[in-house]
Formats: structure tokens, sequence, C-alpha cells
């Protein structure tokens, strides 16, 4: 569970007293005492002044800054202000800090109240600094073409399996004397791995066994003068002999244009590649991303850990991602959601999700009428209240996407065949052929099978039909979206969204009248109230087929040869052929909406890191092969051991 730093105010600072330590200093004769603390050791001994001035202002560039302890975010809101002040525009800045107790959002503002110079980026970073949760947790501040990755853990737990190559440490924390765990091996085995000629350190510490441990793992370090009655700190250099390799940003194309294949054009542009988005329709979300309603919510069964890890996890990142494309009010609404616990299977399904997830901050369990009173109409069931949930207009968060200016749309481009012509990927129509492209992602849900008949996916398509009701009295009071057997939505321009049948197999998109007749029951068994609801009239219906794999995971990630998988080995994953620039993002079934942007914003970085650019992860690799493309296959090999899912379903 998420674990808040425990705090005492004394004189207007936090204080740990886990820690014995004060976050930042200050006084009544230096109020900016931690702020100018922090400009001294971090950002002048990292050079990053001078550093980002010479950054390229004429393509993308990315610098990575590592920090070990968060705190009170002091560091990253003065880095922040600083970015602005000195990087080019096109540069992007991914902040990377561990933080094993985060403070909460009202402590972070009132810490930040002494610094009120630094308010702009204070608000940046609190309307982001919510649905935290343990692990890795991802911020983006685009305003400032900023990420700031934050993994909720202990340095122990996170650093051995670190994946970036970093410009900068921040070693921050409490000093060694108070937080002597951080302060081992571990963290300078792993800066050492994960640092490349030029990158720079810099801590408030001068003890000995740090600069020994910095020594021994490879650093050229340096005793400099400290801050204010800081007689010393260090800072330094890692030693290397090679020469900084530039990196070029892939080219991209993404086949697909419904909800995977417009987030995953948009986290790639974002940060600064050039994608080619190529539809088969004559306009984007044709599929069963064109509903003008979806919701936005977890299932959650407490059964499957890898599938409630990915609910989870999307459902926080995904309410922030939408929030951040700045919709109008047709396009997303936060109003919180009740599910109902409808029969005596959905009552210990609501139960057990309750003792397993509570503690999250995510769900809280209400009686029957607590959930009344939160929805307005009468409910007879214990239920889960999500009161972060919302509903979005699928079509409109993709064209929000897909404006961005690094992406080009081509519609009625029915991609047919895909072939590598040397060191780039072709893709092929009945008429042309688009040339070039140096990775594909294929995003086209069910055509994927069609496109990639010998990836080993095994793809199901289920059709559903949503509609759209006229509110009338008995309607009109529900002010949560209701989520049973169906959903229905609170009234939104005199409408509530209704849906949505379910029917494995079924690829037939016609209308049927059958189907809103189900909706319409459907309604009629949430609410004893709705009952009176006899004259609702279906306005708008639409059908779509969803496409879902067996297990209910996505297909995310690289596309291996077949020809070159034999089952005679039990391999490891570095041992398997290297993908060639191919990837798949398919699969998400009925929840696409929600788990879609953040399997695209891991898949993103993924990809990239392919392409020599190890930027900070999202996820774990245990997590990662489990949603790969070919896991069927795998198992099929007696490769399980590649796939390792995760034991618990949320780490503690």
């Amino acid at each position: 569970m998420t674990t808040h730093a425990v705090l005492e105010w004394r004189d207007g600072l936090p204080y740990s007293t886990q820690f014995d330590d004060v976050y930042f200093s200050a006084s009544p004769d230096q109020p900016q005492h931690g702020l100018a603390e922090t400009r001294h050791v971090f950002l002048q001994h990292n050079e990053l002044p001078r550093r980002w001035q010479a950054l390229p202002v004429d393509k993308t560039s990315h610098f990575v800054i590592v920090e070990t302890g968060f705190g009170s975010g002091l560091n990253f809101l003065a880095t922040l202000q600083l970015w602005r002040q000195y990087a080019p525009a096109a540069a992007h800045l991914h902040f990377l800090s561990i933080e094993i107790a985060p403070f909460t959002l009202q402590d972070l503002q009132q810490a930040h109240t002494h610094f009120p110079e630094l308010a702009e980026f204070s608000q940046a970073l609190c309307k982001q600094y919510r649905l935290l949760q343990p692990g890795i947790n991802q911020l983006e501040l685009a305003e400032f073409s900023t990420s700031l990755t934050l993994h909720i853990a202990d340095t122990a737990q996170v650093l051995p399996e670190l994946n970036v190559m970093a410009d900068a440490w921040f070693l921050d924390g409490f000093s060694p004397s108070k937080n002597p765990d951080m302060w081992q091996s571990p963290l300078f085995d792993c800066m050492a791995r994960c640092s490349r000629p030029g990158t720079t350190f810099s801590t408030f510490t001068s003890a000995g066994f740090v600069r020994r441990g910095l020594q021994g793992a490879g650093f050229h370090v340096e005793k400099k003068t400290g801050y204010g009655a800081k007689r010393e700190m260090l800072a330094g250099q890692w030693q290397s002999t090679a020469n900084k390799q530039p990196v070029t940003l892939p080219k991209v194309a993404v086949i697909g244009a419904g909800i995977a294949g417009s987030s995953s054009a948009w986290f790639l542009a974002s940060l600064g590649c050039e994608v080619h988005v190529f539809e088969r329709a004559d306009k984007i979300a044709n599929g069963a991303s064109g509903n003008p309603r979806g919701m936005l919510y977890p299932r959650l069964n407490a059964e499957k850990p890898m599938n409630d890890q990915l609910a989870l996890r999307s459902y926080s990142f995904s309410l922030r991602h939408y929030a951040n494309l700045g919709l109008n009010p047709d396009g997303f609404k936060t109003c919180g959601l009740l599910q109902l616990g409808g029969n005596t299977r959905e009552q210990k399904r609501v139960h057990k999700v309750a003792a397993r997830y509570d503690h999250l901050g995510l769900l809280t369990q209400v009686d029957a009428t607590q959930a009344t009173t939160l929805a307005g109409v009468p409910l007879a069931s214990d239920c889960l209240y999500f009161a972060e949930a919302a509903w979005v207009n699928p079509s409109e968060a993709c064209q929000a996407m897909l404006a961005h200016k690094n992406i080009h749309v081509h519609l009625q481009q029915d991609i047919h065949a895909l072939s590598r012509q040397e060191a780039s990927w072709q893709l092929s129509t009945a008429t042309e052929t688009h040339a070039g492209f140096d990775a594909v992602i294929v995003a086209n849900a069910a055509e994927a099978g069609k496109l990639l008949p010998d990836s080993g996916m095994w793809l199901n398509p289920v059709r559903g039909q949503m509609g759209m009701v006229a509110t009338q009295a008995a309607l009109l009071p529900l002010k949560k979206i209701l989520c049973g057997e169906g959903y229905l939505t609170p009234v939104h321009d005199g409408m509530h969204a209704m849906g949505a049948t379910f029917a494995a197999g079924d690829v037939d998109t016609s209308l049927r009248e059958e189907d809103n007749q189900s909706n319409l029951n459907m309604i009629r068994n949430l609410s004893p109230q709705f009952d009176q609801a006899e004259t609702a009239e279906v306005t708008y219906a639409r059908a779509a087929s969803r496409c879902g794999s067996p297990d209910y995971l996505p297909y995310v990630g690289p596309l291996l040869p077949i020809s070159s998988l034999t089952a005679s080995a039990s391999p490891e994953f570095a041992d398997l052929p290297v993908s060639k620039g191919l990837y798949v993002h398919v699969a998400h079934g009925s929840k696409g909406l929600m788990t879609a942007p953040y399997c695209a914003a891991v898949l993103a970085r993924r990809l990239l890191g392919d392409f020599e650019l190890p930027l900070p992860q999202l996820t774990e690799d245990t997590f990662w092969t489990g949603l790969h493309p070919q896991r069927h296959l795998f198992k099929q090999l007696g490769w399980k051991h590649l796939l390792n899912p995760f034991n618990d379903p949320m780490p503690s």
C-alpha cells in the first residue's frame, strides 16, 4: 500500500519523524534557504544551465535526471524553473525520482508555500499529483515539456531493476547517518550501470564512505564547497573514455486510428518522433472507438493479479491523461461511478475487491443506504464507489491526440501488406506504397490478424451495441454512473448513455432492435426507481466489434519472427531473436478506453529503448513480458517462465 510521509510541522517546516530529519531548511533570516541550497548543490554542480544551453535547438533532445528521494518536490520545482529558462523549446526533460513515503497532496501544497516564486511550477505538479499508487507513477507536465516518473518504493527495490541512461544524478534523501540503508553499494552499482559518457552527479553529503563508494563504482569525485554552514559536498562525473553517441529518433508508422493507434501515435509524437497514422476508413475512430461515450473505471476481481494490475495502473494513468488533453465538456467528465453488487456472486466480488484494494484510495465500499445517497436514486445492494471515475467521448479523445504537430494522418489507406526493405519498413495498399519507416505499430484491432496471419496471436471479436435515451422524471435524479450488467450515465444535454450488449464471436455491426430492448431492460434492473421509466426511448444507437484475447489482456509489444522460435530450447528473454521494428498494440476488449493510453505510453518508451534511447520506463520487465503479443505461443512452446506475471495484485 502507499504509505505517506509521517510529518511534524515545526515552525511551519516539514519534519520527518521516521528519519528524524528536515526535508529542507529555512529560517526567518533566510526564508529561501532550502531553495538556495537546492540550486547550489544540485543545479549548479551538475552544470545544468551550461549543458541545457548546449542542447540542439533544431531537433528533439532528451535529458534524464535520476533523483533519490523526492520528498517535498523542491528539487523538482527548482529544476523545472531552470529548465524553462535555459532549455530549447524542442527538448524534453525526464525526471525520475524514488520515494518510499510520498507527501500527501495537502502536505505538498503546504510545503510549497515557503517558495512563492515557484508557485507556477507547484500548481502544475499538484494538478497531476493525484491517484498515486505503489510502484511507477507517470506525471506529464506538457506545458514544460517534462515527464516526472515517480517510483513509490524503497530504493533497494527499484535500483537493481532500473533501466535508464541518466544524464545527471541528484543524490538526495536524508543524510547517511539518518538513512544509511540508501547509501550503500546497490546505489553506486546502479549509477555505474545507468550512466553514460558525460553523466554527472552531486550530493549535499561529503561522507567518506559515500566518496569511496562512488570512486569504486567508477566516478571521478571532487569535494566542493557546501552551502551555508555545510562546509563540503561531493560532485563529479562518470569516468569513461567512450564518446557519447548521438541518437536519431525513429520515424514510426501506426496502422489504425482508434484509441490504441491514436494513443500510440500521441505518446511517440510527444517524445519527438515523426509519426504517420494509416486508417482504412474515411474518418478516425471508425470502430468501437467511435462510440459517443465510454466509461473509465477498473473492473477488478481480486483473483487475476495481472488483470487487476493492468486495470489499476491504467485507471490512474488514463484519468490524468484525458484530463491533460483539454477535452471540452462533451468529451470528458468526472462524475464518479457506483459498481453494483446486484446478485450473490457480485456481492462476494464487491466485498473481496474492497478488502484487497480499499487501502489504495481509488475505491471504497458503500452499503445500499450510502450508495443511494451518492447516486440520487434508490439502490438495493452494497457497491464499490469510484469517486474519480469518468466518462469519455472516445472519438473526441482520438481527434485531440491525432492533432499533435508531429502526427500525420492518412485516411482511406487499407494496409494489406508489410515488408522490410533493407533497414526500413514498407506499407502497401492495393494501389500505393508507403516506405521509409524505422518502426511499425499494428493497432487495427481484429484486422491485425489478417495483416499478421503468422503472428501466433489469438484475437476474439465481440459485438456490442450501446445507445442514448432522453431523460425523464425517473432517470433525471441520477448523479453517478451506475454499472451492473451494463451502465447508465447521469444526464448530459438531456441524454443518458446506456450499454452495452456483449456477443462473443459476432462481427455484424448492423443495429438490432432486440439489443436496444436488452439495454433498456438493463437500465430497469439498476434501480427500483427505473421501473417507472416505461416510456424510455432510444434516440441513438451504435454497434461495433471489439477485439479481445483469451486471457482478457491486450497484446502489446514487439512481434518476433515465428520461424526462429523452436520448442527445443528453454531460453531467457534476452536469448530470443530481436524484433526489427515491428510492434503490436491490440486486443483491449471493452476496456480499451482505459488501458490503451497506459499501454501506449509503455510501448512508446520500450520502442525508443530498442532504438538506443533508454528513457525512464513505466513498467517493470516482468509486467511488460506478461503483455507480450506472442505469450500464448510461448506457453505452447513450454516457455511459461518467460512471462513471469506478478503474484501479488499490487506491490506493497
